[in-house]
């Protein structure tokens, strides 16, 4: 027990010795991306969209920040067998632990709760509004790794797993071989760039 404390505390001493921001700074950073969206169901694909915002982050000593962001998120999937397109729109609010493991380089973890602003559906070419059979809040848990040039360019891949379902327990829609689909969550890939400057 003893030499995995001591390990601990060495690999935390390295951490620390390589991070690159200074306690007590605080940054700020616009950033722009894409987003590979689909729902945790088998008969779904990923779908493109767009992703843009703005992330604060406090750093707590020279290893641990803290960040928060508002995120515009376009989500949603296509599915396999059917000619359907699910357009889901999120403004969501990350809340990560960011751990530098190296000078520039972080691992990230966090809690995601996520407002819903628009969900419609493209089946067969034609538009149909489902948002009021879902749930109009989203919870999930975000995990990223993250890269900071000194010159504050910044690159992120995130990945974030739903913990609650799109559609409420009852879904009530004219997809009547869909209506399961919707009691699936989101999963969504999120590549960004942004640029991070310090306030």
């Amino acid at each position: 027990m003893k030499k995995i404390l001591m390990i601990a505390a060495m690999m935390v001493a390295t951490v620390a010795a390589k991070a690159q921001f200074e306690p007590g700074t605080f940054t700020l950073q616009p950033k722009v991306g894409v987003t590979l969206a689909t729902i945790s169901s088998d008969n779904t694909k990923f779908k493109f969209g767009m992703a843009a915002g703005i992330e604060g982050q406090y750093q707590l000593n020279n290893w641990f920040g803290l960040s928060a962001a508002v995120m515009y998120s376009q989500q949603g999937f296509k599915a396999k067998d059917i000619d359907l397109k699910g357009n889901i729109e999120y403004i969501n609010v990350p809340v990560m632990a960011k751990f530098y493991v190296t000078k520039g380089l972080s691992l990230n973890v966090g809690v995601q709760p996520g407002f819903m602003t628009k969900a419609k559906a493209k089946l067969s070419g034609k538009d149909q509004n489902f948002k009021d059979e879902c749930n109009k809040v989203d919870f999930s848990i975000p995990l990223s790794i993250a890269y900071e040039f000194e010159n504050g360019l910044t690159f992120e891949a995130r990945y974030t797993t739903g913990l609650t379902n799109v559609g409420k327990d009852v879904f009530d829609s004219s997809y009547s071989s869909w209506d399961k689909a919707y009691q699936n969550k989101n999963e969504v890939l999120m590549l960004t760039v942004g640029y991070k400057f310090e306030l």
